[in-house]
């Protein structure tokens, strides 16, 4: 049997291309960019400093039985495992900048490349008034051994979250997410961004709710994507994305009806999508 921990990212990538249930697989992959957007918002609304690396791991396809997801990711990144990427923090605030320098550290048997930088509006590098902002971009990859990889970037100037006096705006510039094969083949290629920035109140996860706005998903190797409005996301004090809550929209470009993304849990939804359900697990998400 092969051993968990030793999991090729080549595997991972072979897994989420793998056939849906209900609804495509193409499809969960979407909600996964509805997962990071969420899981991002946690990690600069809390103030940690992005203590949860954002890995680009979308949701598995929902014919695996419930929990796989979860439990792949504790088995690839377990908190035992002496990952050299943990110890690579953020440089100390330097004009308005912090930047995270990933330089071949490795998350059990992968390895991240690159940088991730943090870049405020107050130059002590805090948001403490109406009007103060932090700015997050990401330009690293996530490779294994075999030569398969995860490249992302922000091409539209990554994630934003302001303070406007009584919660905060989120909207996301653009990120986007590549898979390939260790043979160059392009597996996925998903971009987000905000059309209409996302309302947040509460200072705490145990108050945190999300409303309005809207998120576009876009599936740009299938030419369609997803316009999805937040109603009642709410947070738990234990988890890093939305409980409860759910986002709603409907399909354009190569695909048409409608798209509903309903929390069930701390990293567990129901997908339905033009009248078809499956349970998905979305690895961005998870307790704390």
């Amino acid at each position: 049997m092969t051993n968990p921990r030793i999991l090729s990212l080549g595997a991972v990538l072979a897994l989420l291309g793998a056939c849906g249930g209900g609804v495509a697989t193409s499809d969960t992959q979407l909600a996964g960019g509805a997962g990071d957007a969420m899981a991002s918002l946690d990690e600069t609304a809390t103030g940690s400093k992005l203590s949860r690396l954002e890995l680009p791991i979308h949701a598995l396809p929902a014919s695996l039985t419930p929990g796989f997801g979860r439990r792949l990711r504790e088995a690839l990144f377990p908190s035992a495992y002496g990952d050299s990427c943990w110890l690579d923090g953020f440089s100390v605030c330097t004009a308005d900048v912090e930047t995270r320098t990933l330089s071949n550290c490795n998350i059990g048997p992968l390895s991240l490349n690159g940088t991730v930088t943090l870049t405020w509006s107050d130059p002590s590098c805090v948001l403490v008034a109406a009007g103060d902002s932090v700015t997050r971009t990401g330009d690293f990859t996530v490779s294994d051994y075999q030569g398969a990889e995860l490249s992302i970037t922000s091409p539209g100037g990554g994630q934003q979250l302001t303070d406007n006096g009584t919660g905060y705006s989120y909207k996301v510039l653009g990120m986007e997410r590549v898979a390939t094969t260790a043979g160059g083949a392009t597996l996925f290629d998903i971009s987000t961004s905000t059309t209409a920035d996302l309302g947040v109140s509460g200072v705490s996860r145990a108050t945190r709710v999300v409303n309005g706005g809207t998120l576009v998903i876009e599936h740009n190797l299938l030419h369609y994507g997803v316009a999805l409005t937040p109603d009642e996301l709410a947070w738990s004090a234990d988890c890093n994305c939305a409980v409860s809550g759910s986002l709603s929209g409907t399909l354009s470009g190569n695909a048409s009806g409608s798209y509903t993304l309903e929390m069930t849990g701390c990293g567990t939804a129901k997908l339905t999508v033009d009248g078809k359900s499956d349970n998905i697990v979305l690895d961005r998400c998870g307790s704390l």
